[in-house]
């Protein structure tokens, strides 16, 4: 999953307010109001360090388009540590610091959460061009569906299934947490991560790999994983998946000189494909300008939204789940367990997370374009289902 999807941040807009600005200073509710108000532009009211990074006509700017696109702000609402900037169409979760003299010298808007009912905001997702699957379950009762029994590439969200894996072998004694292993060569693969860069026999344990692997989704981290914990105990937690790919041999079956050999796998039953598989044991790794742009789904890891949220379920309380949040604001909830897949023309973002009331959710969506997307078209409305999800009953 791509860092950027994962750390986007907007600088947004408040309520106008009719107080004067130089009064309101010692007050971030009240200088966010006065903001958002259109008076951005009185950059005395703004600390030099912050204007060395962003002019203020051109918060002004930013603001006035968030208005555009949101509508008028309700209210503002201060949360614990933070802010909730209340729209027409939209709550926008806000950070803001001021300095010894009540100047913004910080200010951080997280992306938009917008606002409707469960139907509506489903529907902003099951209505996107190409394939959709979507599951919303609270507390085992499901919510929402569509298509959610419907086998879908889900990219990197298949490592959740490495992650069942290896929960089994750690269970059994087969391996622990902190036993150290070397890299090895035949474990190097592509971006994302950062083992790939690492040199070979580098040590680490387990337990990093799976941190890695979930909250950077490292493919090197998850191939050594699926060599220690055996191929066919991924295939286990992923029957629909054989052979379970490894990211190397996924991105040589994926390179732009593979396109008759992707045709065998696509055209292969099982047998075939894992003689595929054992002919690309001594390829190289193709170089990262060698994969394509254009979306190759016939070499994929397929799984139904179901599937990943009971796979979610079988993991929940790993530590590597809660490391990186996704598009979920972590301070709305107890706790997040994420995963999350993206290549192009395939998304996938797949949450169990526990409100502060206790009520757990699993929300799961997936979309199979044919062509590479816009992927705010579904974190947007996504990020409102888990927004409405942890504002609990009206």
């Amino acid at each position: 999953m791509p860092a950027r999807l994962l750390t986007a941040a907007i600088l947004s807009s408040a309520l106008a307010s009719a107080v004067p600005l130089h009064a309101q200073t010692a007050d971030p509710r009240a200088t966010l109001e006065a903001i958002a108000g259109g008076r951005a532009e009185e950059a005395a009211q703004f600390a030099p360090g912050f204007l060395q990074q962003i002019a203020s006509e051109d918060v002004a700017e930013i603001t006035a388009g968030q208005r555009a696109k949101w509508g008028t702000l309700e209210e503002v609402i201060s949360r614990k540590d933070r802010f909730i900037l209340r729209y027409q169409r939209a709550d926008v979760p806000t950070d803001i610091v001021l300095d010894d003299d009540g100047r913004v010298a910080g200010l951080w808007f997280h992306p938009p959460q917008p606002r409707g009912n469960l139907q509506s905001l489903a529907a902003a997702i099951t209505s996107l061009p190409g394939q959709v699957s979507l599951l919303v379950v609270t507390d085992g009762e499901v919510m929402f569906e569509h298509e959610a029994d419907k086998p879908l590439p889900v990219a990197s969200a298949a490592k959740l299934a490495v992650l069942a894996a290896l929960q089994d072998a750690i269970a059994s004694g087969q391996i622990g947490w902190p036993d150290v292993v070397t890299l090895r060569p035949e474990w190097r693969s592509l971006p994302s991560g950062r083992l790939q860069d690492w040199p070979e026999g580098s040590a680490v344990t387990v337990e990093t790999l799976a941190n890695l692997m979930i909250s950077e989704s490292d493919n090197t981290a998850t191939d050594a994983l699926i060599a220690l914990v055996g191929r066919d105990a991924v295939e286990a937690k992923a029957p629909r998946n054989r052979p379970f790919l490894t990211t190397r041999e996924l991105f040589i079956l994926k390179s732009r000189g593979n396109r008759i050999l992707r045709a065998e796998w696509r055209a292969g039953d099982e047998a075939a494909r894992r003689g595929i598989v054992e002919r690309l044991a001594d390829d190289p790794l193709p170089e990262v300008e060698a994969i394509g742009t254009a979306p190759t789904p016939e070499v994929e890891w397929y799984f139904t939204a179901r599937e990943l949220c009971a796979v979610l379920g079988a993991t929940d309380g790993s530590p590597s789940l809660g490391i990186n949040p996704g598009v979920a604001e972590r301070a709305d909830w107890n706790t997040v367990a994420f995963k999350g897949g993206s290549e192009p023309g395939v998304v996938n973002l797949s949450t169990l997370a526990t409100d502060h009331d206790g009520r757990q959710h699993c929300v799961v969506a997936t979309w199979v374009a044919g062509e590479v997307v816009d992927e705010d078209l579904l974190f947007t409305p996504y990020r409102g289902l888990l927004g409405l999800l942890a504002r609990g009953p009206n």
